[in-house]
């Protein structure tokens, strides 16, 4: 494919330098030391027994010549002709704003809110907080990024729950086939930790029996105009976006545990004092950071199925003025939430 020669030449003038001989063998070890780039030396002919050199010139002309070989090849490539490539699939149409259906999503559970006061078409709720809520019209059941064996047997002995729920929201692939085995005959969701991003992502989740998915927090309004299946589809416009899932409980490690994390709300905070949400998972002391701006935009921007609202710590009022808002197709532009214990500075 390529067939060129690279010539570097050094610039140093030879003195005696304090160093070591190097012998035929080292200087081949050492030109052959290629790194994190993408080529790999097979052959290396050396004209010279012994070399009286510091390694760091050797090392120094074999960066170049790499870099240098590197910027040719970056010539080569370009793209003589067009090529439009056209995907085979039906065109359907998504949901006008005018009727929205906006559902909620809960990352916490609060029992100081009486949800079903609230204007919506369907709720989220995490499954092991379902267990303690009871009945609730339009219930959609979530389940944790992180499935372990204590989880896994909850919702084996409450399996009765998913046979009332309208559906259940996974976060992982391999949650399909914990429902196969529990049999679960409701519809199957997809929660944005999927990273749905595309048209082929979006087909293969189909082809799983997945009915609707969230479309990931990344995707601008142009990427979200090419999916095109015939899946339900749902978008964020009000939330605070999930960061990460981790093993390690800050809560409980600062407060010596003792279920710290149900008596409270807590954040983490930053060098620039920004605020961070942690929620603490007593199932299997996985703790969930949240970011500390929440997100909000119109759905005025994006043409989905559904709106969602997700909601950590706001109580009952604000989520009805969030309703509220985003039913007139605005944004929601509140106060931030900035009232947990600092764990960390």
């Amino acid at each position: 494919m390529y067939n060129d020669s690279i010539r570097v030449k050094s610039t140093i003038k030879y003195e005696k330098y304090d160093v070591n001989e190097l012998d035929k063998s080292r200087i081949i070890c050492q030109i052959q030391k290629t790194g994190n780039t993408f080529f790999c030396i097979k052959e290396v002919q050396v004209e010279i027994e012994h070399l009286k050199l510091p390694i760091s010139q050797l090392n120094a002309l074999r960066r170049e010549a790499i870099e240098k070989f590197e910027a040719d090849l970056e010539k080569m490539i370009c793209r003589k002709a067009k090529k439009e490539i056209t995907l085979d699939f039906k065109n359907t149409k998504t949901q006008s704003n005018a009727n929205l259906k906006i559902n909620l999503y809960l990352q916490k559970w609060n029992e100081n809110v009486d949800y079903s006061k609230l204007d919506y078409h369907q709720i989220y709720v995490p499954f092991k907080d379902l267990i303690k809520a009871g009945e609730m019209r339009d219930c959609i059941a979530i389940l944790p990024n992180i499935l372990e064996e204590q989880y896994e047997k909850i919702i084996r002995e409450n399996r009765a729950i998913l046979q009332q729920v309208k559906g259940v929201m996974i976060s992982h692939l391999s949650q399909i086939e914990l429902l196969k085995r529990l049999d679960f005959k409701q519809k199957i969701m997809a929660n944005d930790t999927l990273n749905i991003t595309n048209y082929l992502s979006e087909k293969v989740i189909q082809n799983l029996g997945i009915s609707r998915f969230t479309f990931s927090p990344e995707l601008d309004k142009k990427m979200i105009s090419s999916f095109k299946t015939d899946l339900e589809k749902e978008v964020v416009v009000y939330g605070r976006t999930c960061l990460m899932t981790s093993k390690y409980c800050p809560i409980g490690k600062n407060a010596n545990c003792g279920m710290a994390c149900q008596k409270g709300e807590y954040e983490l905070q930053d060098r620039k004092d920004f605020q961070f949400p942690v929620i603490a998972d007593n199932v299997n002391c996985h703790t969930r950071i949240y970011n500390s701006k929440i997100l909000s935009i119109t759905p005025k921007c994006v043409k989905s199925d559904f709106i969602r609202i997700d909601l950590l710590h706001e109580n009952e009022q604000e989520i009805q003025k969030i309703i509220s808002v985003v039913k007139a197709g605005e944004r929601f532009a509140g106060e931030k939430y900035t009232n947990g214990n600092i764990l960390t500075k």
